[in-house]
């Protein structure tokens, strides 16, 4: 179902991020990418940074962080965002999986986040390639892509599995959020 990730060692270094854009652009903007052929991948192009959608950046990049104390509490700053390219070299997943997320490959789930909003997501999870795609509703029928990203740690393993196997028991906080 997953294509080859892309290869960047016969790609200049400089003309990387355009060669994403491209992808991008291909799969988000110049066509129309729908999740079980009714929610429409808004590709929010009002929200850029560097002439790029900011959705672009959050599949292809992370935040670089340091460690900083204030008024003795530990925080995160972030000090930048930078290529990353276990995420980037597996771009053209991410419009795979939205089309195929039936697939047995993809486990979906739902799941609150912690945030403010108490926002519910949906995540597809390529468990086998241990590739996640996270998308957020936008009204009745629209959603955005929040991040994707390709999983190093076994940590965050164990967490989506958890989150899978709590969505599939019947999450009583997840009751009635289904989007389709």
């Amino acid at each position: 179902m997953l294509s080859t990730p892309l290869d960047f060692s016969k790609v200049d270094a400089t003309k990387i991020i355009d060669c994403l854009y491209g992808i991008f652009h291909r799969d988000f903007v110049a066509s129309r990418t729908y999740l079980a052929n009714s929610i429409y991948i808004e590709p929010r192009s009002y929200r850029k940074d560097e002439g790029k959608e900011l959705d672009f950046w959050h599949l292809t990049t992370r935040d670089e962080k340091e460690q900083v104390w204030e008024n003795g509490k530990r925080l995160w700053k972030v000090i930048g965002r930078y290529p990353d390219f276990d995420r980037a070299c597996r771009l053209e997943w991410v419009k795979q999986m939205l089309i195929n997320h039936d697939h047995e490959s993809v486990k979906l789930f739902y799941h609150r986040e912690s945030n403010q909003k108490r926002d519910i997501r949906l995540y597809l999870w390529a468990h086998e390639e241990d590739f996640v795609v996270i998308l957020q509703k936008l009204g009745r029928s629209n959603t955005f892509l929040v991040t994707s990203f390709y999983i190093t740690h076994d940590g965050k393993r164990r967490d989506f599995e958890k989150r899978y196997n709590n969505y599939c028991r019947g999450d009583v906080e997840l009751t009635g959020c289904e989007w389709f």
